[in-house]
């Protein structure tokens, strides 16, 4: 429950919810995809309480908003396949090494973004952008961790947002993702029910207050002690 409430602030504040959780669900000696599958389940309701709050003062074009939601969902239905399809055995093994992608990505994301907005456009490079989303979406449905770093630097990249919308979209694209992703769990009996529906009211109550806080608290401290453990976790995983 308690690493649930701080998935949901992290990810409000910082991103990276799923680096708590998912690692939370495998010491616990849960099957790796089933641990995946859960922590997507998780993690949803509270990106939901999020958004909710985020879209205050946030406005979108609604064709830019529409193309992506369609890309997000046609990716994570991908994603979430792709690894029905892995063997469990063969997805344990690939475990570590997604984290370690995934922090990789997160520790460096700062640096990602400095990069991206040297190379902005002044308009939205569609092809880019749409193929970009759908391809971040397989990975989200697949895994996800660290998914909404790459989403804010496709936007960056591809649409000239800035880094308010590009953070508030991104929660809109994620429930797309996520949200026929769990819907195919779910229906393949991969989800911890027992265990998911508390933690997703633990993650509900820290996503929404995560997004209040945003603005007095410390994001970079956030960042810092989700990276710390998913650093932790990932040399434990692959030393393991």
């Amino acid at each position: 429950m308690s690493t649930a409430l701080i998935g949901g602030l992290a990810n409000a504040l910082a991103g990276g919810g799923t680096f708590l959780v998912f690692p939370a669900l495998l010491l616990t000696g849960m099957d790796s995809i089933v641990a995946n599958a859960t922590a997507a389940s998780v993690m949803m309701p509270g990106g939901v309480a999020s958004a909710l709050v985020y879209r205050k003062g946030s406005e979108y074009d609604p064709v830019i908003l529409r193309r992506l939601m369609i890309a997000s969902m046609l990716g994570g239905i991908t994603g979430s396949v792709l690894v029905l399809l892995t063997p469990s055995q063969r997805f344990s093994h690939l475990v570590p090494y997604l984290m370690l992608s995934a922090a990789l990505i997160f520790s460096f994301s700062e640096q990602i973004a400095r990069a991206a907005a040297a190379h902005i456009s002044d308009s939205t490079r569609w092809v880019p952008l749409l193929i970009g989303q759908y391809l971040i979406s397989i990975y989200g449905g697949y895994f996800g961790a660290g998914m909404g770093v790459l989403m804010i630097v496709l936007f960056f990249l591809s649409a000239n947002m800035n880094v308010q919308q590009s953070a508030a979209l991104r929660f809109y694209c994620t429930m797309g993702i996520n949200g026929f992703a769990i819907a195919i769990f779910a229906v393949r009996g991969v989800i911890e029910w027992k265990v998911s529906l508390p933690m997703a009211v633990a993650a509900i109550v820290g996503g929404y207050t995560g997004a209040h806080l945003v603005k007095r608290l410390s994001v970079k401290a956030a960042r810092s002690a989700v990276l710390v453990y998913a650093w932790a976790m990932t040399i434990y995983l692959l030393v393991r």
